[in-house]
């Protein structure tokens, strides 16, 4: 069993421990003794799931929510609009605190965006929109493979082109109203997100290539840090862990 199939496996196992004895885990459990990185990611994996289950648990449900539920579909039942009930509300505020991820980016002009900023945007911003990151487009198979076998440390071996990126069709967003790049690659079996965009007007205490392996920010599952050169900063985020990120620093 490799690193990803027991995280794929890991993902399901309780933080309780009630499934240590599970045969369907054993090898999942084996690769974490041998995997240093897999067990830091599901330490992480197991404190998020502890805190989602807080989270819920402190949920109230308002009275006469089950009876609400299984008499739902009768004619006869006075219709009750959801939306101005207070104990709906609550309902629907603890899902929303639940599932939202702590990163929080201000709205800055560009004058005062800096590497955290970008870092904290990018985080966020694969957290939001997961489902639009693919490493599928064949377009960007070059690029991709360039990423993948670039000399580390990364950060000082990046040689990025604007033009590239746009005619390649890469993922565009917008980081304080700035038109960013992103491109999603592996490395070494692991995935990150790396975010481009053109340096002016960033703020000047933003992490050069050097600083930037000591300025790793968290938040939930995701890591990342940020740099510049001469042309862009760059953000690099991934869901694997500090110690894969810092492995490309």
């Amino acid at each position: 069993m490799n690193h990803h199939e027991a995280k794929f496996l890991l993902r399901a196992y309780r933080t309780d421990g009630s499934d240590a004895a599970d045969p369907m885990f054993t090898a999942a459990l084996a690769q974490v003794g041998r995997d240093p990185l897999l067990r830091d990611w599901l330490e992480c994996e197991q404190s998020f799931d502890r805190a989602v289950t807080a989270k819920l648990n402190a949920v109230q449900p308002p009275a006469g929510l089950r009876e609400a539920i299984l008499a739902g579909g009768r004619a006869s039942q006075p219709r009750r609009r959801w939306s101005v009930n207070p104990g709906w509300l609550a309902v629907a505020a603890a899902i929303a605190i639940v599932f939202s991820v702590t990163v929080r980016v201000r709205s800055l002009r560009s004058s005062e965006t800096g590497a955290g900023d970008f870092a904290a945007f990018a985080m966020n911003e694969v957290a939001k929109t997961h489902d639009l990151h693919t490493t599928l487009r064949p377009e960007l198979a070059g690029l991709q493979d360039r990423l993948a076998n670039a000399a580390l440390p990364l950060p000082a071996h990046l040689q990025m082109d604007g033009d590239e990126l746009r005619r390649l069709g890469c993922r565009r967003v917008s980081f304080a109203g700035r038109e960013t790049f992103e491109v999603c690659f592996y490395h070494g079996g692991f995935l990150y997100h790396l975010y481009v965009t053109a340096v002016d007007g960033l703020a000047p205490g933003s992490a050069t290539a050097v600083e930037a392996v000591s300025r790793v920010a968290s938040s939930g599952h995701f890591n990342a840090t940020a740099w510049k050169d001469a042309k862009f900063a760059y953000a690099l985020v991934t869901y694997d862990g500090a110690r894969a990120l810092r492995r490309l620093l």
